[in-house]
């Protein structure tokens, strides 16, 4: 095309190749401002032609194939057209092109969901060679908008296949087979087994992870690895079963502040209890074709959880939260908790908070009080990295007691050893289980009691304060409690903080489900309440003598 300066040019459409600006041209020659035009509208229509070959990749599909690469399973939370399923569409694509023989499952709501939706993504991905394959004596591949693939699948020449299924089918559909790569894949690929998108049930993800176990291979880092599955969702519907699942515990490892909500940080990666899984959060401001300026516009006015959710794809508890106020801001890396990493400069009075149990084991918080009278929780017991988890998250709204909650087998003695472990050589005061502290029971020598006994083996403890459950729960959310729409400084701030090695901790703060009996969260929810209507501060070493029950 020539280029004739009194001809106004006419640029295509694209939100993320910019025009030239009449102040930009005027400070161009012309045969410039025609170069620019041409390789521009080339670039366009290269991309329009082979989305696979030439699309547009969006900052946070680096984020995720990082991820990916050293994760068998990645979680996908987005906002409203952040670009999660555009990345898992050509990652499937590429995945089926360049590895013969692998099998993926795409999997959704419904058949007309499917149909709609994934099956149209997946056909834009493909090759245009692929797009026109029709029936071959190598390959399978018919499309049309209307109906998606022939028969839910597609097979490519080099042998590869895509299945559709979804989850209004029964489950047995997908409890046989082998999905992903048969070999290890190459040319920087993923070894892709599946891809569920939006609102995947629970037992779904469950099974699905079983199918990929058989095609496992050694990636770059020398793990062996299975199959890797990819999640895509926006969790309109809040903490469901299969978000609780997967983010219940989780810890942010890389956050940004959240542009419509004024003071407050948003998650970009999260890694969940399960270690072979990891969390990236897209938000619809980093998709130039997402429409951000409309959704803002949209959003004005609306409520914190509608934001978080839509914008930032951040699934936001119900309203019977307990603990509205926990968050990230209330956890911390050990390394980063100053009466840990610097003892010296940073002292605590420290807290020892025992809960006994008949049949489960004890449960045991170590709490540091330091000089701004923030409590900072920094051991456990059980803890999450030695016994596994408290609570069981997979069974959806009726929590389950985890491994770490099962009989051990722990005598006085070996409780005994466990509090000194904890404690180390800090000086602590104790308080514990009003009620079952003091429970007499039957011994060969006689009637005795949990407090009693410890003191035999010389661990001094004393009654907490024998509240009801209500006013613990209100002390605990006034530790945590701080002004939000304000930035945090020493006067503004939660006072109750977590390491992020307590996850147990973490986990039943988060799940807590006040009048269920059956609730295995309860457990540490009464460590953190005997503290905090204990109302102990910091108190410096020599004034610590130690009184009954409510502080030093």
């Amino acid at each position: 095309m020539s280029y004739n300066e009194n001809v106004a040019l006419n640029w295509t459409s694209h939100p993320a190749l910019p025009t030239l600006s009449p102040e930009d041209m005027k400070a161009m020659s012309a045969e410039k401002i025609l170069a620019y035009y041409n390789r521009r509208e080339a670039a366009i229509a290269a991309e329009r032609e082979s989305p696979y070959d030439f699309g547009f990749e969006l900052g946070p599909w680096k984020t995720a194939d990082e991820q990916l690469a050293s994760h068998s399973e990645l979680l996908l939370m987005g906002g409203n057209r952040a670009g999660k399923s555009e990345l898992c569409a050509k990652r499937v694509i590429q995945c089926l092109t360049e590895n013969p023989g692998t099998v993926i499952w795409c999997l959704t709501e419904t058949s007309a969901n499917s149909i709609q939706f994934q099956q149209a993504l997946i056909f834009k991905y493909l090759k245009p060679e692929h797009k026109r394959l029709g029936r071959t004596p190598t390959g399978y591949l018919t499309y049309s908008i209307k109906n998606g693939f022939t028969a839910a699948k597609f097979v490519l020449p080099n042998k590869s296949v895509c299945i559709f299924r979804n989850w209004s089918q029964d489950i047995s559909t997908i409890e046989g087979g082998e999905i992903g790569c048969p070999a290890p894949p190459v040319n920087g690929t993923h070894n892709i087994g599946y891809w569920a998108d939006e609102l995947v049930p629970l037992p779904w993800i469950e099974t699905l992870r079983y199918r990929c176990i058989t095609r496992s291979h050694k990636e770059a880092d020398g793990v062996v690895r299975s199959a890797k599955g990819l999640v895509s969702f926006t969790a309109v519907d809040g903490w469901n079963p299969t978000v609780k699942s997967l983010l219940t515990g989780a810890r942010t490892i890389k956050s940004c502040e959240a542009d419509l909500l004024p003071g407050e940080t948003v998650p970009l990666i999260q890694q969940p209890l399960r270690k072979a899984s990891s969390i990236v959060y897209f938000h619809t401001a980093e998709n130039p074709f997402g429409g951000w300026e409309a959704m803002k516009a949209t959003l004005e006015g609306e409520k914190r959880d509608v934001i978080l959710c839509r914008a930032y794809g951040v699934p936001v508890k119900a309203s019977r939260a307990i603990f509205p106020l926990l968050s990230d801001k209330n956890y911390r890396e050990p390394e980063k908790i100053p009466i840990l990493s610097d003892p010296e400069n940073n002292p605590a009075t420290w807290v020892t908070v025992i809960d006994p149990a008949g049949a489960k084991p004890w449960s045991i918080a170590l709490i540091g009080v330091d000089a701004h009278n923030v409590a900072w929780v920094v051991k456990e017991f059980p803890d999450f990295g030695t016994f596994g988890a408290w609570i069981d998250m997979a069974g959806g709204d009726k929590l389950r007691a985890g491994e770490a909650a099962h009989p051990n087998g722990y005598g006085i003695l070996d409780y005994v050893e466990a509090i000194k472990e904890m404690e180390g050589d800090r000086k602590c005061h104790r308080i514990i289980d009003p009620r079952l502290g003091a429970a007499s029971y039957q011994k060969a020598e006689g009637s005795s009691n949990i407090i009693d006994d410890l003191a035999d083996e010389g661990i001094t403890v004393y009654p907490a304060e024998a509240l009801d459950i209500e006013t613990g729960l209100q002390a605990i959310n006034n530790l945590l409690a701080w002004k939000s729409d304000q930035p945090m400084s020493l006067e503004n701030k939660p006072r109750l903080m977590i390491s992020e090695e307590c996850q147990n901790t973490i986990s039943c703060l988060q799940e807590y489900q006040p009048g269920n009996l059956k609730d295995f969260s309860k457990d540490f929810i009464d460590l953190l309440r005997y503290f905090a209507v204990g109302a102990f501060e910091h108190y410096e070493e020599e004034d610590m003598a130690i009184s009954q029950p409510r502080g030093y």
